[in-house]
């Protein structure tokens, strides 16, 4: 079974705005939504075509890590919400940053988007990152849908996800 792609109406950051502006913004995650393929030679990211001004480009994972971490300060999280990109969190985590989420296989586009609320959810109410991973795995679940177990956390090895938290809630 397919689902239609809901994300190509939406507006979306393009790749020349993410390598250009990251640096003044400053975030503490970076979340790519899109496509993901993986070749023997090369995994990549497809940017979807978003409007009439953007064709759409495709980023190999070289180039957005390389982007992430162009910057003195990198993102501590970088969620990949798009099929097979686990393949690129232990590398993202090696080179870039401390903490990465991917998908281990090919996800639906309702079920990422799920496992992103729940997880921005329990991120907003103060949970660690490990939590906030579990949560979202359990929305999947408890949702009776079967890719619970896609979503997949890569840490370094001097931090703890289950004592890294992003949001203190305001108490």
């Amino acid at each position: 079974m397919t689902r239609s792609n809901s994300m190509c109406g939406q507006q979306q950051t393009t790749a020349d705005f993410a390598g250009r502006h990251h640096e003044s913004f400053r975030p503490h995650v970076v979340h790519f939504s899109g496509h993901s393929k993986r070749r023997p030679d090369r995994s990549f990211f497809e940017e979807l075509k978003a409007d009439e001004p953007h064709e759409g480009v495709i980023v190999t994972a070289r180039a957005f890590a390389r982007a992430i971490s162009a910057t003195d300060d990198p993102p501590l999280l970088v969620l990949l919400n798009s099929c097979r990109s686990a393949a690129q969190i232990d590398d993202l985590v090696a080179q870039v940053v401390p903490f990465a989420i991917g998908m281990a296989d090919s996800i639906e586009d309702a079920d990422a988007i799920n496992y992103a609320a729940q997880f921005y959810a329990a991120v907003a109410n103060g949970q660690s990152i490990n939590s906030s991973h579990l949560s979202g795995q359990a929305a999947l679940e408890l949702a009776g849908l079967e890719s619970a177990d896609l979503p997949t956390l890569a840490w370094a090895p001097d931090v703890d996800p289950s004592a890294t938290i992003l949001v203190s809630p305001e108490g």
